[in-house]
């Protein structure tokens, strides 16, 4: 029983590690723009580098789905299988986002600042918890339309906000240390805040509700 449980810790230790070094390979441009240069000053290639590194999460999703399969091929299984739509989100949040901080630069000196960057955060929060369980979905269902994962993604983030608010906080805390120490980020941290941000999002599009019922 002892020897059981070790094996099933030296598993899960196997898994997460073979989960960082194919996301370190996924996002290797977008790790690159961060590291080696001034991201703030470069920000469109760190937003195209960043819609490039999408199809890493949903891949590192399918992964955490089937942990008993083999971790390489079910990466790339899941890559594959996702990757064209998982861009298609990726770069419709992230050109929402570059909208909202041209918004939040333009509406900062106005008589109405304090209204206008509440409304800006709020969209921008709805966004991002959008284009997350959009991307769990279509991690789940490999087959699911764009619009549909979207509006699933739209609809159950909103009827279940407090579960999204959970990963994107979580999420949040890990660019920041992604930002501040990207090797611990990338080699510790990665898998166990995906997997944790996966099985909100997963349990989070799992209510009674059919799938088939949610349109876009």
């Amino acid at each position: 029983m002892r020897f059981d449980k070790i094996q099933g810790a030296l598993d899960v230790l196997g898994v997460a590690v073979a989960v960082n070094v194919l996301l370190a390979v996924t996002a290797a441009p977008l790790i690159a723009v961060v590291v080696f240069t001034d991201a703030f000053a470069l920000w469109p290639l760190v937003a195209l580098t960043a819609v490039l590194a999408a199809p890493g999460l949903t891949a590192a999703f399918t992964v955490f789905a089937a942990p008993q399969e083999k971790v390489f091929r079910t990466f790339w299984r899941g890559y594959r299988a996702t990757w064209r739509r998982a861009s298609a989100i990726a770069a419709g949040a992230v050109l929402i986002a570059v909208v909202l901080v041209v918004d939040v630069r333009f509406f900062a000196d106005t008589a109405f600042a304090q209204a206008a960057m509440v409304v800006l955060v709020v969209t921008g929060l709805l966004v991002a918890g959008t284009a997350l369980l959009g991307l769990a979905a279509i991690a789940e269902h490999p087959g699911i339309r764009l619009r549909e994962a979207i509006g699933r993604g739209a609809w159950f983030g909103v009827r279940r906000w407090f579960l999204t608010a959970v990963s994107l906080v979580v999420l949040v805390v890990y660019a920041a240390a992604f930002v501040t120490l990207p090797l611990l980020a990338l080699s510790v941290l990665a898998s166990p805040v995906l997997y944790l941000a996966w099985t909100n999002s997963r349990y989070t599009l799992h209510p009674a509700a059919p799938l088939a019922d949610v349109r876009a």
